[in-house]
């Protein structure tokens, strides 16, 4: 049996009933908080999208989680529901989205980001950093590129996906250590897509409606967004290291007048967060399918060397060893 596409348009007492809010309610978030923005038929009946079905029941929930609908009407369906799966507040999701740094990005297909430009004032926080988005004709030519920054999207439309696409895709995804990647294809075959599935690739076929492209790049933008807002050691950079492994073996083998063995347990203890943040350097640099945890590791790693390289000078200068 065929399905039955949803329609395209509601009246309010179905958007009721599917959203289960009182038609009452949803006159009140539309004429005082502008929540919704209906078309009209010629009869002036209000006629809701399905966005329209979606944001309602965001809105409820939201309510029911104590948020202040006046607070949260304006925002889209994709913050909306990064609000109810976050649990954040609608002033910290804002702020995430006027502070956000930049966003880097990678297009591969000269149409494809033709096809983007037309749809920026729909793209969220992309559109508002599309002039950083770097473009490719064709993949050969972007995997041909010497530059390999970490890139947050990476946005890549293919005619055809052959056997020999996938390795060359999983090997420029790897070097371009993106976060979030989309791939739009027009053919190929079950198995080629679902390795690149597999990967984390989110693959669509080039039919993809505008509104369900852009509803992919505003979710991740903003999730990326959000991962650096959130991460613990944001704007905390490791200084680089002082102290050579020859320097930190003489330290931990001369004789004090300190009991508890300070210098040495401290030398020791820097030797191993420098091998431990030069391990988690080439983690980061052979698999970047755990880019950001290695990320965090080494920086962590390196903020505590950084504290006990500090407390070695305070030994030093303590016991008069000259480091």
């Amino acid at each position: 049996m065929s399905s039955i596409a949803p329609p395209l348009f509601y009246r309010i007492g179905a958007v009721s009933k599917l959203a289960n809010v009182p038609v009452t309610t949803l006159r009140i978030w539309e004429t005082r908080y502008r929540a919704f923005t209906p078309t009209k038929t010629h009869g002036q009946h209000r006629l809701y999208g399905q966005d329209d079905v979606l944001r309602a029941t965001l809105l409820k929930q939201l309510s029911e989680q104590g948020h202040a609908v006046s607070g949260i009407a304006l925002l889209d369906s994709t913050q909306l529901r990064l609000l109810h799966t976050q649990g954040l507040s609608a002033s910290a999701l804002q702020r995430v989205v006027t502070q956000a740094p930049p966003l880097s990005a990678c297009v591969v297909g000269t149409g494809f980001a033709q096809r983007l430009a037309s749809n920026r004032h729909k793209l969220g926080l992309f559109a508002e950093h599309s002039e950083r988005a770097k473009v490719f004709s064709d993949l050969a030519t972007a995997c041909a590129a010497t530059e390999r920054t970490p890139t947050d999207l990476l946005l890549i439309r293919l005619n055809t996906i052959q056997d020999s696409t996938v390795s060359e895709l999983l090997e420029f995804v790897r070097r371009s250590r993106a976060t979030h990647t989309l791939l739009l294809y027009v053919y190929g075959a079950s198995s080629n897509l679902q390795t690149l599935s597999n990967a984390g690739i989110t693959v669509r076929k080039d039919s993809i409606s505008d509104a369900e492209l852009s509803e992919w790049v505003r979710n991740a933008s903003l999730e990326q967004a959000l991962r650096r807002a959130s991460a613990p050691t944001t704007g905390r950079k490791a200084t680089p290291k002082k102290y050579s492994d020859e320097t930190l073996s003489r330290v931990a083998n001369i004789s004090t007048a300190v009991l508890c063995e300070c210098p040495r347990h401290v030398a020791e203890l820097l030797t191993q967060l420098s091998s431990f943040e030069q391990y988690s350097q080439e983690c980061l640099n052979k698999n970047s399918a755990d880019q950001q945890l290695h990320e965090h590791l080494a920086e962590v790693s390196g903020q505590a060397r950084a504290l006990f390289e500090h407390a070695l000078e305070l030994i030093a200068a303590h016991e008069g060893i000259a480091l």
